[in-house]
């Protein structure tokens, strides 16, 4: 009998613990995170036999997040609330993120011309390793994964439960430090987080200069990239006649797409 009461005291006891621990997860999945962090993009093109970096801020608020790629005189350091405004005079490149509606928007060029793309949201198949290392003074995991013709290394904190990063990448337990190809043609670096500043909640939203934009799919804007490559191989093969003799039209090499389609 007496073990009986003991048994139900321990369910009993169980069952207010197990309450609490759900309670408290709730509370903190519904909690807002807001704030802003900043990565480095470096790109080693092989096609344009080129280096180069790209500073971007990635804005948090809530269940969105809006990232915009930054002038190359504005220092990462200096980001606050106000560089949106200033980012967004011209058509910068921008991901938009809602985890909520679970879209994905963002914009992307072919020469001079830039497009407004919807894509997937959530489209990742990580593997979680149980590799750890120390980046950026965070204890990072090591996860793996294959996305559209490239195989990715990425870093992420189990410190920081933010299940974001740089560009589209997103999904795994914990704020992404750094992720690359295993080619280390395109590299993405942490370079500062602020997660203690509070964001208008319109901040994180299309950019205007986008708003009469139709979206196109990501499918529809590789169909138009391949297409302007194609042209451009074709008009390389042109020979024009003259007065001196013949010249072609010259080779134009189109950046490396990071995704191959």
């Amino acid at each position: 009998m007496c073990y009986e009461k003991n048994l139900n005291k321990m369910t009993w006891n169980n069952r207010v613990i197990i309450t609490v621990v759900l309670l408290f997860v709730s509370i903190c999945a519904k909690a807002q995170v807001s704030g802003t962090i900043n990565y480095k993009l470096t790109i080693v093109d092989p096609a344009l036999n080129s280096i180069s970096t790209i500073n971007s801020v990635l804005y948090i608020n809530d269940n969105k997040s809006l990232q915009v790629n930054l002038g190359k005189d504005t220092k990462p350091q200096a980001v606050d609330e106000n560089t949106i405004i200033d980012v967004f005079k011209g058509r910068a490149k921008f991901v938009l993120k809602d985890f909520k509606k679970k879209t994905l928007l963002l914009s992307d060029n072919i020469v001079v011309k830039t497009y407004l793309i919807s894509d997937t949201l959530l489209n990742f198949k990580w593997s979680i390793t149980k590799e750890k290392r120390k980046i950026s003074n965070f204890t990072c995991t090591k996860a793996l994964l294959n996305f559209r013709g490239r195989s990715y290394i990425a870093w992420f904190a189990n410190d920081i439960p933010i299940q974001n990063g740089p560009w589209k990448f997103c999904g795994l337990p914990g704020l992404i430090i750094k992720i690359s190809d295993d080619k280390d043609i395109f590299t993405y670096e942490l370079t500062g987080i602020d997660l203690k500043t509070k964001l208008e909640k319109n901040i994180v939203s299309i950019p205007v200069s986008y708003s009469k934009d139709q979206p196109i799919t990501h499918k529809e804007y590789f169909l138009l990239f391949n297409k302007k490559a194609l042209d451009f191989e074709k008009m390389a093969k042109v020979v024009h006649t003259g007065k001196n003799g013949g010249w072609s039209s010259g080779t134009v090499v189109l950046p490396t797409k990071q995704e191959k389609f």
